[in-house]
C-alpha cells in the first residue's frame, strides 16, 4: 500500500478520499490491501510494476516539488516585504483551479496572456534580488510557455 497523501510534522491527517496504490504478491494480499484502503475510506488503484517509478515521480512532483516551489515564492515574497501567509489564499485557489480545470485551464498571469514585457521584468527582478532562484524561474517559465501553447 502506498497512500497518495502527504504527512508532515505531527498534524493529524485524514486519509479519507485520498488515493492509495495497492499491490500484492498473492491474490489474498491484494484483497487485504484493497480492504484496508477501503476501511480507511481511500480510493484504491493499481499501478503496473513497470510504471511504479513514474507514479512515484508524479507523487513527488505533486507534493514535494510544489512545496519547493512555494518555498521559492516565499523567499521572493519576503524580499518584497510580503508575508508568506498572504500567499496562502492564492496558492489554495490555484490548486483548486487546477483540480477543477486541469493544468492548462488553471493558468493565469503574464505568460498565458502573452505579456512578454511583464514576464521579462519579473525575471530581471529575480536575477537581481534572488539569483539563486533564476535557474528554477527559467525552467518554470519555459514549462509554463509550453503548457500555455497546448
Amino acid at each position: 500500500m502506498h497512500p497518495l497523501m502527504t504527512v508532515a510534522g505531527d498534524a493529524a491527517v485524514s486519509f479519507a478520499g485520498a488515493g492509495c496504490a495497492v499491490a500484492g504478491s498473492t491474490k489474498r494480499a491484494l484483497e487485504v490491501a484493497i480492504a484496508l484502503a477501503r476501511r480507511l475510506r481511500m480510493r484504491e488503484f493499481q499501478v503496473a510494476d513497470t510504471a511504479r517509478d513514474l507514479y512515484h515521480a508524479a507523487a513527488s512532483m505533486a507534493s514535494n516539488y510544489l512545496v519547493t516551489l512555494e518555498g521559492a515564492a516565499e523567499r521572493l515574497g519576503a524580499l518584497a516585504g510580503v508575508e508568506r501567509e498572504l500567499f496562502v489564499p492564492l496558492v489554495r485557489a490555484a490548486v483548486e483551479n487546477w483540480a477543477r480545470l486541469g493544468a492548462r485551464g488553471a493558468l493565469t498571469g503574464p505568460i498565458i496572456r502573452g505579456d512578454v514585457e511583464t514576464a521579462a521584468r519579473q525575471r530581471a527582478a529575480v536575477a537581481t534580488k534572488a539569483p539563486e532562484l533564476l535557474d528554477l524561474w527559467d525552467a518554470l517559465a519555459t514549462a509554463t510557455h509550453r503548457l500555455a501553447q497546448k
